[in-house]
């Protein structure tokens, strides 16, 4: 078969992911995570199951623009494939939007953004899925061009997960430029140029990760003063030692791609993982996030738990490791079955102190209803100690908790008014009977404060009140 074979080919062994910070001869124009070229970072959000023109399930993507007041629900775009210049049409099923990445592909100082519609019936393949990349331009997000799948035959669900970076001796055939790296239903990686001059790819595996699942989120690291880059790449399901799987569970597992080939270092199981400077010694620190109880992932937890790689961006060992879990002192709660205490995780500083600060999700806290974590960053490990949880039920936090919002399903930091304090971006796809909504929490000196919080429904968003919108499920950004 042509997957077996390229398994074989050396220079299939290709990765590629959204750096966090553009350095060396990658270096981005302007302010990364501008969609509008306005100075201001802006954020992404999906609504994969949202009803477009009676079409359920055809998925959205709205834009929220970063002011001097921070999001701004008034000032909005929201794209779907009926929109003016977006190839193809809304079909039911498409889920445009289940997987978005944002970065400037073309240098222009407006961000671009690819989106992953895996439920795409493609030239008679049901649910072979797509990928789209639309291009900020001063008029707007009218421009798009559709990136082929080079291998239809070999996966559906094409565009269920997404990177962006430039990664040498990952993805020889495009050494020195950014490639869209694209996940599958299968277990492997999908690559094309970003600036889609071929519309051709390589493939590669070598992950123990069972086929069936497939390869479930990616996640970049960018180095310092270098333009070789890092993936790490989660999927599930366990290798019977050869080529072939032995198809007992669907254990979660994480990987640190190395440059000489797929078969990279082994990380800490889980689904989600970020990259950020958590100590201020200019190297990044791994964190995993592991939201399975321990009958589904033996060695964690019950209820879930995060492990932080200190300084472990190189090579993927790490000078030291910590664990939190809601046991852990001073953190709000206790472990409980199905908590999913960090599905999401999210890096960022959000007080200002050169430190960033650890976001943490448990969508399944409290019936559901979910919560936040937040560990500010130290010269040490995370200050545990006097971590912070936020619900729907904290004070000066718009809305209430109720059973099924799932209130941190998505999480990401992103400064979106320029004071330099990040802000805490919270997703609850569940709100509202499924429709979703969005929560911002500004960063200040003493970190997250609920002090000119705001949120975003669904029909706030632009979306309209038809349906299970699902809108926050994803929440991405510079």
């Amino acid at each position: 078969m042509r997957k077996r074979t390229l398994l074989m080919s050396a220079t299939l062994l290709a990765s590629g992911l959204t750096p966090l910070v553009a350095v060396g001869a990658e270096a981005v124009v302007g302010t990364p995570g501008d969609v509008n070229k306005d100075g201001y970072r802006d954020v992404v959000v999906s609504a994969p199951d949202a009803t477009v023109a009676g079409h359920a399930k055809a998925g959205a993507v709205v834009v929220l623009y970063g002011t001097s007041r921070g999001i701004d629900p008034s000032r909005r775009t929201v794209v779907t494939q009926n929109s003016t210049g977006i190839p193809g049409a809304a079909e039911s099923g498409d889920r445009f939007g289940a997987a978005v990445i944002v970065y400037d592909l073309n240098r222009d100082g407006y961000s671009d953004l690819v989106v992953g519609a895996p439920g795409e019936d493609v030239a008679g393949d049901d649910g072979g899925g797509s990928v789209t990349v639309v291009y900020g331009t001063a008029s707007g997000l009218t421009k798009g061009k559709t990136v082929d799948d080079p291998w239809p035959s070999s996966h559906d669900a094409y565009g269920r997960t997404l990177a962006v970076g430039t990664y040498n001796g990952l993805n020889p055939v495009n050494d020195g430029k950014l490639s869209i790296a694209v996940g599958a239903n299968d277990a492997e990686v999908t690559f094309v140029p970003a600036d889609l001059s071929a519309q051709s790819g390589t493939s590669g595996n070598g992950y123990a990760f069972n086929p069936a699942y497939g390869i479930v989120a990616l996640t970049p690291i960018d180095l310092p003063n270098s333009d070789d880059d890092r993936l790490i790449v989660h999927g599930r399901g366990v290798s019977d030692g050869g080529w072939g799987y032995d198809g007992s569970g669907d254990d979660p597992n994480a990987y640190l791609a190395d440059p000489a080939g797929f078969e990279g270092t082994g990380l800490p199981a889980g689904t989600a993982s970020a990259v950020g400077d958590l100590n201020g010694n200019g190297s990044p620190d791994l964190v995993i996030g592991n939201p399975e109880d321990p009958s589904q992932s033996p060695g964690t937890s019950l209820g879930g738990q995060v492990t932080i790689y200190y300084d472990a961006g190189y090579s993927g060992s790490p000078s030291r490791v910590q664990t939190i879990t809601q046991d852990t002192p001073g953190v709000a709660g206790a472990g409980e079955a199905k908590d999913g205490f960090g599905a999401s995780v999210a890096i960022g500083d959000m007080d200002k102190d050169g430190r960033a600060d650890l976001v943490i999700g448990a969508p399944g806290e409290n019936g559901s209803s979910g919560a936040v974590t937040v560990v500010r960053g130290t010269t040490g490990e995370l200050d545990a100690a006097h971590a912070r949880t936020w619900t729907q039920n904290s004070s000066g936090v718009p809305g209430g908790s109720e059973t099924g919002d799932v209130f941190g399903a998505a999480v990401r930091v992103i400064d979106t008014n320029k004071d330099g304090y990040a802000d805490l971006v919270v997703g609850a796809p569940g709100e509202n009977g499924g429709a979703g909504a969005l929560w911002s929490l500004r960063g200040s000196a003493a970190s997250v404060t609920a002090t000119g919080s705001t949120s975003v429904s669904a029909s706030g968003a632009g979306l309209g009140s038809a349906g299970a919108a699902r809108f926050a499920g994803v929440v991405t950004g510079p």
